[in-house]
Formats: C-alpha cells, structure tokens, sequence
C-alpha cells in the first residue's frame, strides 16, 4: 500500500509519498478555497491528485490545505473530488494539522511555526494537539515575518514622532517599500498583504547584523512573543518544557539562523534543555501521507486528527 500526502499553501502545492521514499514526489499549482473558492480548489485538488497518480496508484491521501478550517468546508471538497471520480479515498484537513505532523508524530513536543504568520501547537501524552496563535496578521501571528517587519516599521514612526530613538530601520525600510518619506511608510505598508510586508525582513535582520540596536531589540520582541505562545501551548498539554523535543518550522525560523539562535536562546531561559529541530521543506507533504495511511489503517493518533479537519 502506498499513500499520498499533498501540502497545499498559499503559493505551491508539494506532493509526498508514505512509507517514505516509496515513490517520487513533486510540485502542483496551489489552490485554497478562502482565495480560489470550493469549486476553483476542487478542480485544482483533481489536477494535483491526477498527476501524482501517474507516478504510483495511491491507496488513499490526505490533502492539507490553507483555509480549510471546518468540517463543511473539508467535506465539500471530498464531495467534490469524488463527483469528478477520484478512485481512491480522500481526506481534506488545514495544513497547520500537515505541519503539526510533521513535527510531532514521533510523540509528545512542541512546534513552533513562523512564516507570514505563526502558532505553536504541542503534542500531549495522550495524542491531543493543544494550540496557541495563528489568529492572523490584525490580531495575532506574534513573531512571524510580517510581524517582525511591521515592529520594525512601527520603531520607524516612533523615531520620527520623537517617541522612540533613532534607527537606521528608517533610511532601510523607507528605501525597501519605496515610500516617499518615513512619514509614509504606514500608508504604504497598509496598502499591501501581509506575504508582501514580510518579504521585507531580510531587510531587517540585515539592520540587526550590522548593530542596530533598536533592530536587534525588534527581533528580540517578536520572538519572545512566540516563544509566549509555544509556553501556553506547553501548558495546555500538560507538559514540561525542561526535556521536550522542540521541531521549529517555517521560512522566517528554517532560513534565518539569526532568529534560531535567538529563539533557542529564549527557550533555554525558560528551562528547555533540547536543540531546536528544524523542520524539512517538504515534510509537511510528507506527514500527510503519513496521515493518509494512519487514518486509512484506523491508527491512533492519525485517525483522530484527520477527523478534527482542523487545529
């Protein structure tokens, strides 16, 4: 039996294959139904889904996509890809459930994702996924790569009204979002989404390398707020953070060994003693077929998280 796992994010769509290595992976256009809508997401799902068949005939998959957060909207696109005649069994869950897996299944841990947004999810005794954060870039998403970028603008206008100290954030950022003058900088942030600011933290983080002391203490900021959330998701489990394996993933955390340091430094203070493991690109895509086959096999604890849609 073999099984597939698709990884579907806001910009590409990664398909795996479980047991490991048992057939070749590859890429398929991204679709999201929060974007592209049920029936748009259900025809790219059956794209994607074709093409992988054609490397090896899947036993069932598990598709893990970007706003998928409930059960009806999980169970209209199954509906969907089986009116078009899927032959094989499909279950649709959010992709926060693909990546939790990816860093959890070997046991009780915790997680820590940063990207254009962020959360943490720990792995309890008994199998419960616990999460914190993740409520998006307006009231949530602490340390992620918009939320660095918009402390750093915010410490921009703060310098400027005299109410925070000068920095060299601002000649910087003014330059990287072309913005007329630093008194503009929020009107032009404003007008972009999210994915758009946080492009701009290598802007940042190249700020910090060279000394600047308010960048420093941004990054600083952002990241003890996401180190708050793996602490309250740790808590909700029942865990103690002192021996738990720490999986970190995420383009803001995996390609800026600056903010890794940093936030293995800020676990270590609050007690934990294990190295923070970095999460594969493709291990997400990966862990849903590892998914696929626990729920099709009725293994703990895959079952009963592909039956939760969602975290």
């Amino acid at each position: 039996m073999t099984f597939l796992g698709l990884d579907v994010g806001g910009s590409q769509c990664r398909y795996e294959w479980w047991p490991a290595g048992s057939a070749a992976g590859g890429d398929a256009p991204s679709v999201q139904p929060a974007v592209h809508g049920v029936e748009a997401t259900v025809a790219g799902l059956f794209a994607a889904l074709q093409q992988a068949a054609v490397v090896a005939r899947p036993t069932a998959a598990v598709c893990a996509l970007a706003g998928v957060g409930d059960a009806r909207t999980s169970g209209a696109i199954v509906d969907g890809l089986r009116a078009r005649g899927i032959p094989f069994p499909v279950a649709v869950v959010g992709d926060v459930l693909a990546a939790a897996a990816a860093g959890l299944m070997a046991g009780p841990g915790v997680l820590l994702w940063a990207g254009t947004g962020s959360f943490a999810i720990a792995r309890a005794a008994d199998g419960e996924l616990h999460r914190t954060g993740g409520r998006g870039y307006l009231l949530g998403d602490q340390g992620s790569g918009y939320d660095l970028v918009r402390r750093a603008a915010t410490a921009v206008l703060l310098a400027l009204d005299d109410l925070g100290p000068p920095t060299a954030l601002t000649e910087a950022l003014v330059a990287a979002f072309a913005a007329p003058a630093p008194a503009r900088l929020g009107a032009v942030l404003q007008r972009l989404a999210p994915g758009e600011v946080g492009k701009q933290l290598p802007v940042v983080l190249a700020v910090a390398a060279a000394g600047d002391a308010v960048a420093n203490e941004v990054l600083q900021d952002g990241i003890d707020a996401l180190v708050m959330l793996a602490a309250a998701a740790v808590r909700k489990a029942g865990l103690d953070v002192a021996d738990l394996p720490v999986a970190v993933g995420g383009g803001v955390l995996v390609q800026a060994p600056m903010l890794t340091e940093l936030l293995a430094e800020r676990l270590r203070a609050l007690g934990a003693r294990l190295p923070c493991r970095p999460i594969a690109p493709r291990a997400a895509a990966q862990a849903a077929a590892w998914l696929a086959h626990g729920h099709h096999l009725g293994l703990q604890p895959q079952s009963s998280w592909v039956n939760r849609v969602a975290i």
